[in-house]
């Protein structure tokens, strides 16, 4: 049995997607803009050792922080205009850090959706995990 599996009776082998709504981000030109992002966490098939990887929910929280450190990082770098119109950059830069991230040992990131936006007043900053529709 791997290191970080478990055996299969009684795991969650659902893929989950991470929804994230409004995340604001100072850009390096000193704007606000706004992200939108679902990112799918796949499950991954066994192993040939007959070990099964699964999803820990108890990693939510983590690979949340993990998600917006990432945005913040790239923000940092970028003016707003480069990143309303460089959706692409932000999907490399959720994709390649969750991969190397130390959480989320049974799953694969993927972005599926993004959206960057300027801010707007009275917008909600929100997320959540839920299973992800085949």
């Amino acid at each position: 049995m791997g290191l970080f599996s478990r055996d299969a009776a009684g795991i969650d082998t659902r893929d989950r997607d991470y929804r994230m709504t409004g995340c604001p981000l100072v850009a390096a030109d000193d704007r606000v803009v706004l992200v939108d992002a679902t990112v799918r966490l796949a499950v991954r098939p066994p192993r040939d050792d007959g070990s099964v990887p699964s999803y820990d929910a108890a990693e939510e929280p983590t690979v949340h922080a993990i998600c917006v450190l990432l945005l913040r990082q790239l923000a940092a770098e970028r003016t707003s205009e480069e990143l309303m119109a460089g959706r692409a950059l932000v999907v490399e830069a959720v994709e390649r850090g969750l991969t190397l991230a130390p959480v989320g040992s049974g799953v694969d990131a993927r972005v599926v959706d993004v959206a960057v936006r300027p801010h707007a007043a009275g917008s909600r900053w929100d997320h959540e995990f839920v299973v992800a529709d085949r």
